[in-house]
């Protein structure tokens, strides 16, 4: 059985294995990462509308 604290640690934080800055039983603050996502999202929102704004467009490839 894997341990839920690794696949954690995995997806959040950074962890470099030369000087182990983040300890990988280290916790989550799951409002603060609730708080970012929806801080990059409003960022992206006027991003993208400032872009519209100046007549650029978006197109995937």
């Amino acid at each position: 059985m894997e341990d839920r604290a690794a696949k954690v640690g995995a997806l959040f934080g950074a962890r470099d294995s030369g000087c182990d800055l983040h300890a990988p039983n280290e916790g989550v603050s799951f409002s603060e990462l609730r708080n970012t996502v929806v801080a990059m999202c409003g960022f992206v929102e006027e991003y993208a509308a400032d872009f519209r704004s100046r007549g650029g467009t978006a197109t995937a490839q």
